[in-house]
């Protein structure tokens, strides 16, 4: 079950890297999800003009065990390859904020574990969301914090 890449950062993610590194001659399926920044959100009373990731210091230690967990349920026979990697900082509409790929030998497996990883770190990795809109609103994601 080998975590390639996992990690948070502050560099522009790129997708083309973290599907190469899940890449192997044994892979039929290579899954990628890419989260990028929306210009609309249900919480937002407007436009989203843009987001700030803040994450815990540990965050980016703790993606991989995040990884590892999901990849012990769905991938007993360690076949799975997955590389991760959640941006952190100030990203505006049309950037990349979480990028996951994962390859496996069939395709059914590839994109569920490609579906449990990314709800995992949403669930789990401690990484908060401040979203701003274009009336110059601001709204902390999930935490009912308006300002």
């Amino acid at each position: 079950m080998p975590v390639i890449r996992a990690g948070v950062t502050t560099d522009a993610l790129n997708v083309e890297d973290l599907r190469q590194a899940v890449e192997s001659s044994t892979a039929g399926a290579v899954t990628c999800f890419i989260g990028q920044i929306r210009d609309h959100d249900p919480e937002a009373d407007g436009v989203v003009t843009g987001i700030d990731y803040t994450h815990h210091p540990d965050a980016d230690q703790l993606m991989g065990p995040i990884i590892v967990r999901v990849l012990e349920s769905l991938d007993p026979h360690n076949e799975a390859s997955v590389s991760a990697m959640h941006r952190v900082g100030h990203l505006d509409v049309g950037e990349l904020a979480l990028v996951v790929c994962v390859a496996t030998a069939h395709r059914r497996a590839s994109f569920d574990i490609c579906e449990a990883v990314v709800e995992a770190i949403k669930a789990e990795l401690p990484i908060w969301k401040q979203q701003f809109e274009a009336t110059g609103r601001q709204v902390w994601s999930n935490l009912g914090v308006n300002s």
